[in-house]
This record gives structure tokens, sequence and C-alpha cells, in this order.
């Protein structure tokens, strides 16, 4: 069972996210996804590279247009890179809270039921890399809707950056 399935409390009721359109239509949803990705890999014990530049499906790759697609230093998200970066700074690492903190600052509001960023995090997988499975789903009682399936998510894994944005000066 994973570890982050320990930290979240049980949901009361079922987990209503918003139609994937409305979703979608948020400018930082992507990253959203990608950051609760990090965090589900951090608490599996997958994370070790989450913060090395160059590393395969990095946290800096959060912040490119498409998530774990290699994008140039242009591309990047510059409020992204700075939220990771100054967390980097004043904490000397990049935590479980700390990946939540650079997701708030992006998103300008507390998300606070985990529950509902379980099924949030599950979704952004089905829909985004064509990974999950109904069990799981069904233990944060999220709905899996099969036809939102990803039809090329395998093209999204494996990648890393070719430069290091630990480097840039592309700031706020």
């Amino acid at each position: 069972m994973s570890v982050l399935l320990l930290l979240l409390p049980l949901a009361v009721e079922s987990a209503q996210l918003l139609p994937k359109e409305e979703r979608m239509a948020c400018p930082y949803y992507q990253t959203s996804g990608c950051i609760l990705d990090q965090l589900e890999k951090v608490c599996e014990g997958e994370g070790e590279d989450m913060l090395a530049p160059a590393g395969e499906e990095s946290i800096w790759m959060c912040c490119c247009p498409t998530p774990y697609i290699p994008c140039s230093p242009n591309e990047s998200d510059a409020s992204c890179l700075s939220g990771i970066k100054k967390e980097i700074k004043e904490a000397g690492t990049l935590s479980l809270d700390g990946l939540l903190k650079v997701r708030r600052q992006l998103f300008g509001r507390i998300l606070k039921d985990m529950p509902l960023l379980m099924c949030e995090m599950l979704t952004w997988q089905w829909e985004e890399l064509g990974d999950g499975n109904p069990e799981e789903f069904a233990m944060h009682d999220c709905p899996m809707i099969k036809q939102n399936k990803a039809k090329n998510g395998d093209d999204r894994k494996g990648h890393s950056l070719s430069w290091d944005p630990t480097m840039q000066e592309k700031e706020l």
C-alpha cells in the first residue's frame, strides 16, 4: 500500500472533481497534476532523482507546458520555476509540504481536502499518462471515467531536461 495512502484521511463522501473541460481550462492544471504525481513518487520512495535537473521525470519538468515532455528555458513557466527554487532555498530541500506549498502558490488558494487531492492526482495520471487501476480509484471513492484515459500517455514518460533550471535567471 502506498505511503501516501497512509498519510491521507479517508474520504467521507465521494470526491467531487470539476468536469474535465473546466479542469483543463485552469492554466496550472497540468503543473498541479504533475506536482501531485511527484508527491506520490516521493511517498512511494521513488523521489530520489526528483530534484536532479537532468533526472528522468524530475520536478523541474512540471514547469514545462506539457509536463514530462522536455521544453526550453523560454517555454518553462517562470512562476513554477521560481516557486520550486524559493522553496529549496528556504528549506534546503523540497519536502512533501514544500511540494504542496508550491502548488498552492501557483493556484493562489489553499486546497485543504486531502481525499480530493488524491482523486485529483489519480484523475490527472489517468487522463494525462494513462496510468491507474479501478481498485485505486474505488479505494478513494473517485470516479474512473474510462473514455478519458490518455491515448498517448507513454509518449510523456522517461524524459529529462537538457538544461539546468537551477542555473537559469528566469524569475517572476
